[in-house]
């Protein structure tokens, strides 16, 4: 009898102790469709990454894209557990968020925003607004930001384009410059932009600096807008409570292969702009180019209009706080 016994409890601590290193499975799905060279990068250099190096102790699931769960709903998704982790543009998350529109504004690179805190409070904003833990700021840096894409030639005011008469494509990212540079806003699915363009419903849109021909735009339009604005800033993100289930040991692999996808991901836009801009030139798409000051004066424009965005949402000391993190003047 006490044998019997002996050897219950032995086999019911050794189930006990397969079920605690039991390997773990997140799901995820990207808030672009997967074939978007933001979300490839994500799936290069993180998913996969992680799934050969988490053997036995932590998978991740690619569910999809957006259709899995909309893009505005995604964030919500991940909040009720539908989904664990999330890649997402920041712009996209900014009415829930608004200290995410900024992220678009730093201009130190992703070594000195995690060194010197902006990461760190990012995290806490995210933990405050929607219960989730930062695992990466990726898709930032030198090559990535954001282009102006038009069927028709803009006018010039003052050296710089002037938009008053066309209809643009609008989202968070881009609504600001748009409106500054006199532009009327259109809001419309990524998808729904090449009818849009056919039937005059809009005149050009805005676009990140990748994945033009991902999507297979760069034969619909004829100008595109130089220098490139803002910076990307695509975030993944995970429930705080998914997180914290998380034994430490896959935590601390899945930190590790999120620091590395951060670093690559920064190459991978250098790469992947090199390739738009030559099917673009391919397809005869146009480049309206600003430069010396008239360059420089666009892009003030664009930035002072993003921070005067942040600023109606968060106020003027959240706003000085957030530009002592994430940027620098010359």
């Amino acid at each position: 009898m006490k044998t019997a016994l002996k050897a219950a409890l032995v086999a019911v601590a050794a189930l006990v102790g397969a079920a605690a290193f039991a390997e773990t499975t997140l799901t995820t799905q990207t808030a672009l469709p997967t074939r978007h060279a933001l979300s490839q990068s994500y799936i290069r250099h993180f998913v996969e990454p992680l799934n050969e190096a988490g053997k036995g102790v932590v998978q991740i699931n690619l569910l999809g894209g957006p259709e899995v769960t909309p893009a505005d709903r995604a964030p919500q998704a991940m909040q009720r557990g539908v989904i664990d982790i999330l890649h997402i543009p920041a712009a996209y998350v900014a009415g829930l968020v608004p200290q995410a529109q900024a992220m678009m504004l730093q201009n130190v690179g992703i070594e000195k925003l995690r060194a010197e805190g902006a990461v760190e409070a990012y995290d806490d904003i995210f933990g405050d607004r929607l219960n989730a833990h930062l695992l990466a700021w990726s898709e930032t840096g030198p090559g990535s930001g954001y282009y102006l894409y038009t069927r028709k030639m803009p006018a010039m005011k003052d050296g710089v384009v002037d938009f008053t008469g066309q209809s643009l494509r609008t989202t968070g990212a881009y609504r600001p410059i748009q409106e500054a540079l006199g532009a009327t806003t259109v809001q419309i699915p990524s998808g729904d932009v090449p009818t849009g363009l056919e039937r005059g419903v809009i005149d050009g849109f805005g676009w990140p600096t990748v994945g033009l021909k991902s999507i297979g735009l760069a034969e619909a339009v004829d100008y595109r807008i130089e220098p490139a604005f803002y910076n990307l800033a695509n975030v993944v993100l995970i429930s705080r409570d998914r997180w914290e289930s998380l034994s430490q040991e896959a935590r601390d692999l899945v930190t590790r292969v999120a620091r590395d996808y951060e670093t690559a991901s920064v190459q991978e836009m250098i790469d992947r702009n090199r390739e738009d801009i030559a099917a673009a030139d391919e397809a005869g798409i146009e480049a309206v180019r600003m430069e010396g000051a008239d360059a420089a004066k666009y892009l003030s424009i664009a930035s002072e209009a993003m921070w005067s965005r942040v600023e109606e949402k968060v106020g003027a000391d959240e706003v000085g706080r957030l530009r002592g993190l994430l940027y620098r003047t010359e």
